[in-house]
């Protein structure tokens, strides 16, 4: 009698499946390093990048007093028609938050294995709280 072997449509196929475990043990084994980047990005600021004086005068440091870390935290540069420089950092409260999920800080209360549960009540215009 044959043995009838389960579907796996819509899972990928094995190489799909495969790639996916083997991406995930690499990131498991990098974990620390990974997380050490993240927590690089989340403390880059902008003034690892730029100075400014009392006026509001803005100079851009020179490339030789800008970290890696800063650098990799820009996100976008771009040079306006009128010459004005225009910086964005990537979004350090995405970061942030990502970091602390991964750490289990937003999923649970200090010192307990339950998860954290808010509850949420709306209540529209002229309705009374329940």
């Amino acid at each position: 009698m044959a043995t009838k072997l389960p579907k796996l449509k819509g899972l990928g196929g094995v190489r799909e499946i495969s790639r996916r475990i083997r991406g995930s043990d690499v990131i498991y084994d990098n974990r620390d390093a990974l997380a050490s980047e993240l927590i690089n990005l989340a403390t880059a600021n902008v003034s690892d990048i730029m100075e400014w004086d009392a006026a509001g005068n803005t100079k851009v440091k020179a490339s030789k007093d800008i970290s890696e870390t800063a650098i990799g935290a820009i996100k976008k540069i771009r040079v306006t028609p009128d010459g004005c420089l225009e910086l964005e950092m990537i979004d350090r409260v995405k970061v942030l938050q990502l970091l602390a999920k991964s750490a289990g800080i937003l999923d649970r209360e200090v010192n307990s294995d339950r998860p954290s549960v808010v509850e949420i009540q709306m209540v529209g215009p002229g309705e009374e709280k329940k």
